[in-house]
C-alpha cells in the first residue's frame, strides 16, 4: 500500500515538473526568436526579421491598423518598412507566457530607436500567439498597441 502511495505522489509531481521543463524550453526558444529579431532590425533586414518571427499565414492587427494584415504578402512590406526606418529595438519579454505541445502565447515590449536620430524613441507592447513549426516556434497571430507592459 505504501509503495502505491509513493508511486502516486511521484507521478503527480512529474506533471508539474514536465510542465515546468516545457515552460523553460518555450522561454528559451522565445528568447532566441527575440534576439534574432533584434539583430535583424539592427541590420535593417526586414526579410530576415520576418523569417525569424512569422509563419507564411500570420495575422497581425493593432493600434492604428486600418485593416488586418494576413499572410506574408501583406505583412512583409510593413516589416521591411519598419526595419528600414528603425535603428534598433530591444525586446523585453513579460513573464506572462504559456505553451502546450504545439501552441503558446507571450507578451513582450519592443523598445525602439528610429533611424532618424531626431525622432523620439518609442515602445510597442505585443501579444503573440506562437505555433511550433519545423523551423521552431513562430508567431501565427499578433496584436499590438503603443506603450509598454
Amino acid at each position: 500500500m505504501m509503495k502505491r502511495v509513493v508511486l502516486a505522489a511521484m507521478a503527480s509531481m512529474a506533471v508539474p515538473l514536465a510542465a515546468h521543463a516545457a515552460g523553460e524550453e518555450f522561454a528559451r526558444a522565445l528568447d532566441q526568436r527575440y534576439r534574432a529579431v533584434e539583430a535583424a532590425i539592427e541590420a535593417r533586414d526586414g526579410a530576415r526579421w520576418y523569417e525569424e518571427m512569422y509563419t507564411a499565414d500570420t495575422v497581425v492587427t493593432g493600434e492604428g491598423t486600418k485593416e488586418v494584415l494576413r499572410g506574408r504578402a501583406a505583412l512583409l512590406p510593413v516589416v521591411m518598412d519598419i526595419a528600414k526606418s528603425t535603428r534598433s529595438c530591444a525586446i523585453k519579454p513579460d513573464g506572462a507566457r504559456q505553451a502546450s505541445a504545439g501552441l503558446g502565447y507571450s507578451f513582450a515590449t519592443y523598445r525602439c530607436s528610429p533611424a532618424d536620430t531626431s525622432a523620439a524613441d518609442y515602445e510597442v507592447r505585443a501579444l503573440f500567439v506562437w505555433k511550433k513549426t519545423r523551423a521552431g516556434w513562430r508567431v501565427v497571430a499578433e496584436s499590438y498597441t503603443m506603450g509598454s507592459m
